[in-house]
């Protein structure tokens, strides 16, 4: 059990380093898209129909 604890104490570490370091890259760097972004993307909770009504809408503008 403290072998399951500890490999998760690591895990959150390194995740939490990899999160900081693609932040300060994204802030010198000017990138597009964080570590954070990639494992938990946002869910898209809009109805395809809306999705193409949006897309018309900047199409337009």
């Amino acid at each position: 059990m403290r072998y399951v604890l500890s490999r998760i104490r690591v895990y959150q570490r390194e995740e939490a380093y990899r999160i900081y370091v693609t932040d300060a890259l994204k802030g010198a760097y000017g990138l597009n898209i964080r570590f954070y972004d990639i494992l938990y993307p946002t869910i898209e909770t809009r109805t395809p129909t809306a999705i193409i009504e949006g897309i018309k809408a900047k199409l337009r503008g």
